[in-house]
């Protein structure tokens, strides 16, 4: 399987877990509607845009990934460090948010991986073959 096309799975099960916390954790009744559609576009936006770039074979959106990856892994990990020493939030939203952040890690050494190899097929072209002496 290609590298690009581990990353959007990735990519997916980013989306599909942050849609799994999105339905078992109410919002609250406070949040402004403009954060909150940000922080969708962010959740479901953008990971759909780096699939259709990746789709397109668009090699700087490995790239990108992996810098989406960068800010979800630190995301995650100051969220899962208040869920630790708080414990307001239950066990679910813990595993969703250590899941999250596998999954980043994920995102961040594929896309790194995809974006790095140069060459796909891993060979080099052939060259021209040697002239042979002339016979004088």
């Amino acid at each position: 399987m290609a590298t690009r096309h581990v990353v959007m799975a990735v990519l997916a099960a980013l989306m599909v877990t942050a849609g799994l916390v999105r339905v078992n954790t109410p919002a609250p009744a406070d949040q402004a509607q403009l954060a909150l559609t940000m922080w969708n576009m962010f959740l479901f936006g953008i990971p759909t845009l780096l699939i259709g770039a990746l789709l397109a074979r668009q090699r700087w959106a490995l790239m990108a990934a992996v810098i989406y990856g960068t800010v979800g892994l630190a995301l995650d990990i100051s969220t899962l460090v208040y869920v630790l020493t708080h414990e307001t939030a239950g066990r679910f939203y813990g595993s969703a948010v250590g899941l999250s952040g596998l999954l980043n890690f994920l995102l961040i050494a594929f896309g790194g991986k995809g974006f790095l190899s140069v060459i796909d097929s891993g060979t080099l072209p052939k060259g021209r073959p040697p002239s042979h002496p002339s016979p004088s």
